[in-house]
């Protein structure tokens, strides 16, 4: 890996140069770096006066004279990431110490052609060094192509618009508990379909057809095997965003579906409601779902519930003290026709703790938390989240889905309980730095099937520009 070490300080060296001179020079506030970087928008920089960043030339390139929507975009990220475990996966099936470093560096165009059309386009690679056995295709994958759309908008007021977007891209719907990014890993997670956005200042609707790409160590393509569909309904209250509600609904066709159940065709169909606001220092964010549908001879009902809720001190360092609680169904009868494990399609990264050991599947969670903001750019939380199988006649899951803990329906419910600690450091605004630790202490159940307590912990450098 000494080449990809090569190209990463050729690379930060002349923006680690700039980096100490970045500071503003007016009251203009750049546009935030998202998780989905097609989500930024830098027309503001139009104005010569908004152009306090070293970098801004990169990031509004004029195409036409007197003509400020007509620009491109250029950008991209270093990412270095350590990881260390010590009995991954729980130590089942031998898995024993193993530590490696992680690499992903993106490139991106964005190309404005007036209001109405769009092409962007993201290349990737991410390598990895160390890791026993040999790494998936989503850590390992040297040069791919992250994302690639094109977008045209049919209807646009003042206030209103209607996009629709084809090729490759992302989604991260709500709260990302059922489809939203991979972050953690060195490739996220992507889709090829088609999607259809409408937007107005107090309502966001998303329709979409996709398939999700299947990671191949290369020029990966969609996996044929699974189809997603859904539309996603957003109604806020408030102008700031901050009160409102999601109604969705959410299909999946995947030929090769696993549960402890055993494999099968699925046809599964979601219907869920989100609910989240904040006021006064208090903050909540509740979510509803239930799954019908038929999983080979079998017909789906399954179901989740789940709150997310706290309060933040108005004074130093504003600490929160927050509650995570989680139902998440599991099956209680293999051969009773009817299969009530739930699926969690492609929810979140790091849905429980950076480790991301268990998947949202046949779980209940009790994760109370804090939260310490110790500086405007550093910050600090952390909790303990117990966690129980839902039925003791289901397993646990991986986060790919597979089968992390056997069914062992004679083993007591408790699995784990996880305790965390989390940094977070703005340095600046191109670049970030994390760090995480992650202690599990497990139960008889986790012993039975071979397996014991887990430590976890990783370090994150980010460079974005």
């Amino acid at each position: 890996m000494r080449g990809e070490w090569l190209i990463a300080v050729l690379m930060t060296t002349p923006f680690a140069a700039l980096a100490d001179d970045m500071a503003p020079e007016s009251q203009f506030v750049p546009p935030p770096y998202k998780v989905l970087r097609f989500d930024e928008d830098y027309s503001c920089l139009s104005n010569p006066s908004n152009r306090t960043d070293r970098l801004d030339p990169i990031k509004y390139i004029p195409l036409r004279t007197n003509e400020r929507t007509w620009y491109l975009t250029m950008g991209g990220e270093l990412r270095e990431r350590f990881e260390g475990n010590y009995n991954r996966d729980f130590g089942i099936g031998g898995e024993g110490p193993d530590s490696y470093w992680l690499q992903r560096v993106t490139l991106l165009s964005d190309l404005h052609l007036g209001n109405r059309f769009r092409v962007f386009a993201e290349g990737i690679s991410g390598v990895i060094e160390g890791e026993n056995p040999p790494a998936s295709p989503v850590q390992n994958d040297p040069i791919d192509l992250q994302f690639a759309f094109a977008e045209v908008v049919p209807y646009l007021t003042d206030d209103e618009s209607l996009t629709l977007r084809g090729g490759r891209f992302a989604m991260s719907l709500g709260s990302g508990r059922l489809v939203a990014t991979r972050a953690a890993p060195n490739i996220p997670l992507r889709f090829d379909g088609g999607e259809m956005i409408y937007k107005r200042p107090l309502w966001e609707a998303t329709a979409f057809l996709t398939r999700p790409v299947k990671d191949t160590g290369g020029i990966s393509g969609s996996n044929p095997n699974t189809t997603l569909w859904g539309l996603y309904v957003t109604h806020w209250f408030d102008a700031p965003h901050k009160l409102g509600v999601d109604l969705y609904y959410l299909g999946i066709d995947n030929e090769h579906a696993v549960y402890a159940a055993g494999t099968g065709d699925e046809h599964r169909h979601s219907f869920g409601a989100r609910e989240f606001g904040a006021w006064h220092g208090w903050d909540y964010n509740a979510e509803q779902v239930v799954q019908v549908g038929t999983f080979g001879n079998d017909s789906i009902l399954a179901w989740t519930a789940a709150m997310d809720s706290g309060y933040t001190w108005d004074t130093t360092w504003q600490p929160r003290l927050g509650l995570k609680v989680g139902v998440v169904s599991g099956d209680h009868d293999a051969k009773d026709g009817r299969l009530e494990t739930f699926d969690a399609l492609f929810f979140k990264s790091g849905y429980f703790d950076d480790a991301a050991l268990i998947r949202p599947q046949n779980i209940i969670g009790l994760h109370p938390n804090f939260t310490l903001k110790l500086s405007p750019t550093v910050s600090v939380d952390g909790g303990a989240n117990w966690i129980w199988r839902y039925s003791r006649n289901d397993a646990v899951y991986s986060v790919p889905g597979h089968i992390e803990i056997p069914a062992l329906q004679n083993a007591p419910s408790y699995v784990t309980t996880a305790l965390d600690v989390n940094l977070q450091w703005q340095i600046q605004r191109h670049l970030w730095f994390g760090a995480s630790y992650v202690h599990f202490f497990t139960g008889s159940y986790v012993h039975a099937a071979g397996g014991s307590d887990v430590n976890y912990v990783s370090t994150t450098v980010t460079f974005l520009f």
